[in-house]
């Protein structure tokens, strides 16, 4: 039976209480951590504080968090890299509401064999489906985390509300992290999700000619890499969609100038450019500036992109990737693909995760789907 209007009213109250409790409970953690970093390199508390301002007055106040506070310019990015590693190991899975089937699977690649492991996201529409009802569209999901972090279940609830929204198949691979195995093994393992998609696409009731790939941050230059990698392999995508892309190794090259070219809060928050430069030399080695690049280990460096999918890219101005992403959407323009290219104002690196209740997430989650539907829909 439909909860009468107080017990919503009261529920709501109760939910509103515990996110305040959180709230505060995880300033008290950032102040701690921040106090204890200023102390160790022998700078105020008050004065560290005082000098983030100019900084966080560029961000949109409701993008606003006690994460920004959290002093990621500072610590060494080795000891980042390090607890990054550790935190891989958590397997983090986020509960959704959406009313889809959610399952593992796994397979292997049709061209190699190359084993894999995914979460399959199904609208249960879909399972209920009858006979010869025409087949749908799909979606894969490879997540972000600098190619040292994250897990496919803690987009559970983004990933469920584009299965649900649009009818569509949603995989979201597993892949091995940079400190257990560099490039390209996480990009072997999310490739071999999209073939074997492709190749069983009729069991699955899918449409092949009508799979997109995307991902954010390190997902987002793995999206990129994978369409560039189907479409030499004659196996190509219908469309990509990248939310805040890492796409240039080079955007590293020098740190301290790169953040010195900057507008002043831009790499400041989150993912910065010092723990971007170790990154990218823990994805692709150490000498890798001065190696001849590997196809697509730097989405960015790819010659001929005329051939690639129509291609959505979303991104905050005060992203640290945000000029490789330009860069990117500008070069595919040339070349004659489709492209929209988003600008979300006052928006730092990850800010859907730190803010998900803010307008400019909402927008951003919006704005990726509708350009999924355009292209996988609508004819």
């Amino acid at each position: 039976m439909p909860q009468p209007a107080k017990q919503k009213k009261r529920k709501k109250q109760t939910t509103n209480k515990h996110r305040r409790r959180l709230g505060r409970r995880k300033l008290y953690a950032a102040a701690a951590v921040t106090a204890a970093v200023t102390a160790a390199l022998g700078v105020g508390l008050r004065a560290y504080l005082k000098s983030r301002s100019p900084y966080l007055a560029q961000v949109a106040p409701q993008l606003r968090s006690w994460a920004l506070y959290l002093p990621n310019h500072l610590i060494p990015p080795a000891l980042m890299l390090y607890i990054m590693g550790l935190a891989a190991k958590v397997d983090l899975i986020r509960a959704s509401d959406r009313d889809v089937v959610i399952r593992i699977i796994e397979g292997k690649s049709p061209d190699d064999g190359h084993p894999f492991s995914a979460r399959q996201l199904v609208p249960r529409a879909l399972l209920q489906r009858v006979p010869d009802t025409p087949p749908r569209p799909a979606m894969i999901w490879t997540h972000g985390g600098g190619h040292v972090v994250g897990t496919p279940g803690f987009y559970d609830p983004q990933n469920a509300r584009i299965a649900e929204e649009l009818g569509i198949f949603v995989f979201a691979p597993s892949y091995r992290k940079s400190q257990q195995a560099p490039f390209p093994a996480d990009l072997d393992d999310c490739y071999a999700v999209v073939r074997w998609v492709q190749e069983n696409a009729g069991s699955l009731g899918i449409d092949p000619q009508r799979i997109a790939v995307c991902g954010d941050s390190a997902g987002g230059g793995l999206a990129a890499g994978i369409v560039q990698r189907a479409e030499d392999e004659g196996h190509p995508v219908a469309f990509q969609g990248l939310v805040y892309p890492m796409l240039d190794h080079r955007s590293a090259t020098d740190p301290t100038t790169a953040a010195q070219a900057m507008p002043s809060s831009r790499g400041q928050f989150i993912w910065t450019a010092r723990l971007n430069a170790a990154a990218w030399q823990h994805y692709l080695g150490p000498s890798h500036l001065s190696r001849e690049l590997a196809p697509y280990a730097s989405p960015l460096y790819r010659q001929d992109l005329s051939q690639c999918p129509p291609t959505w890219i979303g991104i905050g101005d005060l992203d640290l990737f945000y000029p490789e992403a330009h860069a990117f959407a500008q070069r595919l323009s040339k070349a004659g693909v489709p492209v929209t290219f988003e600008t979300y104002e006052g928006a730092y690196h990850g800010f859907d995760h730190i803010a998900p209740q803010a307008a400019k997430t909402k927008t951003l989650h919006a704005d990726l789907i509708k350009a999924l539907r355009e292209v996988l829909l609508e004819d």
